[in-house]
C-alpha cells in the first residue's frame, strides 16, 4: 500500500505527522499487527519517543500516533531522505492532488513511483545529483 495525501500548506514536519498517522490508522484498520515504519524526519520520531518536545503545531498528531503505538506493536525507524526516494517522490506529488489516493495494487501505482520502488526492492543504489549553482566568488589564496 502507498499512498497520496493532499497535504496544502504548512511545513514539512505537519505533513510528515500527518502521513504518518494516516499510514499507521490505514495499518491498523487493515487488521496488521506488527507495523513497521520508516520517516525521514527526526524530529518526527524523537517526538513520538518522547525523547524531544513536541513543536505546538503537531502536538496533536503526536498525541495521537503515541496513543495508537500504545495499543498495538509498532516499531520506528529513522531513514534519510536519500535512502527512501519512493516516500520522497509521493510527497512531492502531494501539491498537485485535491483528495486522497491510496494505491493497493502495483498495477494502480503511478509508473514513476513504480520504478522506484523496484529500485528498492532489487536493492539497487540510488543517488541523488545535486547540481552546483555557479558562485561568483573567487578565492585565491596568496
Amino acid at each position: 500500500m502507498t499512498f497520496i495525501l493532499p497535504l496544502g500548506r504548512g511545513t514539512s514536519n505537519t505533513a510528515e505527522s500527518d502521513a504518518f498517522l494516516f499510514g499507521l490508522r490505514w495499518c491498523i484498520n487493515n487488521g496488521h499487527n506488527l507495523i513497521i515504519t520508516e520517516t525521514v524526519s527526526l524530529l518526527i520520531r524523537n517526538c513520538i519517543n518522547n525523547s524531544w518536545s513536541t513543536p505546538w503545531r503537531i502536538k496533536e498528531s503526536v498525541e495521537e500516533i503515541r496513543c495508537l503505538i500504545q495499543r498495538h506493536d509498532v516499531i520506528i525507524n529513522h531513514c534519510f531522505r536519500e535512502a527512501n526516494h519512493v516516500a520522497d517522490k509521493l510527497a512531492s506529488m502531494s501539491h498537485f492532488v485535491e483528495e486522497v489516493k491510496v494505491f493497493t495494487q502495483p498495477s494502480t501505482i503511478p509508473r514513476q513511483i513504480r520504478g522506484l520502488l523496484n529500485i528498492d526492492k532489487w536493492q539497487f543504489p540510488s543517488f541523488r545529483v545535486k547540481q552546483r549553482k555557479p558562485s561568483m566568488i573567487f578565492f585565491e589564496p596568496p
